[in-house]
């Protein structure tokens, strides 16, 4: 991965998440609402770069509606 883990981060939070259906901007949600520790897979394979890695971690000081 040519990305550092904030620009992946980034790249993957342009996306709406097709699984939990995190707004563009926000990270995932668990099923409680929450803040997921890793960008759901359904949502960090639509950036190219990402899509054979194996997890993209949610940086600590981004929070669900927080872009």
């Amino acid at each position: 991965m040519d990305l550092t883990p904030n620009k992946a981060a980034n790249a993957v939070a342009q996306n709406d998440c097709p699984k939990c259906e995190a707004p563009a901007g926000s990270a995932c949600q668990t099923r409680s609402a929450k803040c997921a520790t890793k960008y759901h897979t359904a949502r960090f394979i639509l950036v190219p770069a990402l899509r054979e890695e194996l997890a993209v971690l949610v940086p600590e000081d981004r929070g669900p509606g927080r872009p």
